[in-house]
């Protein structure tokens, strides 16, 4: 889904992909970093940008990048930092849905991988018979969720630098009941292919409630 988005928004992608690529193994002992601390690096790749149309984590796309590439590196990461900023910021419901769908784009690639890595050690993309089928099947089905994720986010990053917040929220109780399902299915997967353990370490146990399902706001 690379092609939505611009070159500058791509760029910034990127620079915090490798951000996140550089601090430590999830597998690691080593200690973890602050959400404010890694958040205050983020904003400084955009003091690097040269492009006319700048990207950074100001922007709701700069946004939905970093929490996907923070939870394609480590998704325990990636919620994390999605649930301080929200603390920290008040953020519409298409805006914050939009968020958890790059949330939820890089923990399903993440999960995608993992669990592909371990489909094969086990052989189940050595035959068509119906169970390695069903494996085969099921990642897949993530690997596609993920890309559908992100377009969802895209299209709500477009509704609403453009200013149409009704478009925006009438899709977004759609994305969002969507992505509940996609979050099931992230587990599920992480589960049978990779245990109860592995889910358990490197997946949140649950997430904020989408924009519906809150109260007070």
């Amino acid at each position: 889904m690379d092609e939505f988005w611009t070159a500058a928004e791509m760029d910034f992608r990127a620079r915090a992909a490798e951000l996140f690529r550089n601090l430590p193994d999830p597998s690691t002992p080593e200690p973890a970093r602050l959400p404010e601390e890694i958040w205050r690096e983020l904003d400084a790749l955009a003091l690097e940008e040269t492009d006319p149309i700048p990207v950074s984590a100001a922007h709701l796309s700069g946004r939905v990048s970093i929490f996907d590439e923070a939870s394609r590196h480590d998704p325990r990461l990636g919620h994390e930092l999605l649930a301080w900023f929200e603390r920290s910021h008040n953020l519409d419901p298409a805006g914050w849905t939009a968020c958890e769908l790059g949330r939820l784009a890089g923990t399903a690639s993440h999960v995608f991988a993992a669990g592909t890595a371990a489909a094969r050690e086990r052989g189940y993309f050595s035959s068509i018979l119906m169970d390695f089928r069903m494996v085969q099947e099921r990642l897949a089905g993530l690997h596609a969720g993920s890309e559908l994720a992100r377009l969802g986010a895209c299209r709500l990053c477009r509704l609403l630098v453009k200013g149409d917040t009704i478009a925006a929220g009438r899709e977004t109780s759609g994305l969002a009941a969507w992505a509940r399902t996609l979050e099931a299915d992230v587990r599920s997967v992480s589960g049978s292919l990779l245990g109860p353990e592995w889910t358990q370490n490197r997946l949140a146990a649950s997430n904020s409630p989408f924009p519906e399902e809150r109260t007070g706001r």
